[in-house]
């Protein structure tokens, strides 16, 4: 009868934890106890690209780790009516829902833009925002003529390349561009598999959205405080600075009302795998109220 009564515990655990996941289309691992962070990974990446940062803060916390819908092996959705207005209705959804108290949103990339999105659209939902490596106007980041009318034509030929690249020089490319982002060869790997893992029309249909929205003009609605982490050392090749980087994140957040910049001095892209440590004592300094 004891045998039988912990299959019964685990068999209705399991159930209990697949159910709750099958409400939502992105996958949500949770770890740690205490108050709610939600970490949303950027396109084209697995929610193991916040496993370091998690490891540390699932001591103090309870971490909520997405995978978002269409990515590592994820399973994609339609995409007819859009892609991000979708998965930022269902986070909003999980966040009312699930969560007994505001949680605070780390996003990188893709996943800093939702939490910002969410953030200006519903002032009164989250504590805190945190942004690794993502701007509210992407395309204005490396154009600064950009404008949302003249980057559409871009935005669409972009789209229709993703899609119709073959999956060998999609792979080409990857091992070409991952470099520039992420500085470990392991990391560098792992995001490469995330990506051949991922639906490439879910990926089109995302980088497409972020290229022709603007979000400057909403920062301004979002009165919690907001940390942002930003990269310049994968760009230095090509004539990027930290002075640069640091100036196109103040232009573009200048409306918030509260918000800090932070530019890290050798991490790419994914600034969480390439300067953990810094990261880590960055986000548990701004959590705390220690800066």
């Amino acid at each position: 009868m004891r045998k039988l009564a912990i299959l019964l515990i685990i068999f209705f655990y399991q159930n209990t934890i697949y159910s709750q996941s099958e409400k939502y289309s992105f996958n949500i691992e949770i770890k740690g106890k205490g108050k709610p962070i939600i970490l949303i990974p950027g396109l084209a990446s697995s929610g193991k690209v916040w496993e370091e940062t998690s490891d540390a803060l699932e001591k103090k916390f309870e971490c909520h780790i997405l995978t978002l819908a269409g990515f590592a092996n994820q399973k994609a959705i339609s995409i007819e009516k859009g892609y991000l207005p979708i998965v930022e209705n269902e986070i909003i959804k999980y966040i009312q829902y699930e969560l007994d108290e505001k949680p605070i949103l780390i996003g990188h990339s893709l996943g800093g833009f939702l939490s910002l999105s969410i953030a200006s659209s519903q002032p009164t939902l989250l504590e805190k925002i945190i942004i690794v490596d993502s701007y509210p106007f992407y395309s204005l980041a490396f154009n600064p003529n950009a404008t949302l009318e003249n980057v559409i034509p871009q935005a669409k030929m972009m789209k229709k390349m993703v899609i119709s690249t073959s999956d060998s020089l999609f792979l080409k490319q990857q091992k070409t561009t991952m470099p520039n982002m992420i500085t470990d060869s392991t990391n560098i790997k792992l995001a490469i598999e995330w990506s051949m893992q991922s639906n490439r029309e879910t990926i089109a249909q995302a980088m497409f959205e972020i290229m022709t929205t603007d979000l400057r003009n909403e920062v301004e609605k979002v009165k919690i405080p907001i940390l942002v982490f930003g990269s310049w050392y994968g760009g230095k090749n090509y004539g990027i600075t930290k002075k640069i980087v640091q100036t196109n994140y103040e232009k573009q957040f200048l409306k918030a009302d509260n918000c800090e910049i932070k530019i890290a001095e050798t991490a790419k892209h994914f600034v969480m795998l390439d300067e953990p440590k810094w990261f880590i004592n960055s986000v548990e300094a701004f959590i705390n109220n220690e800066e």
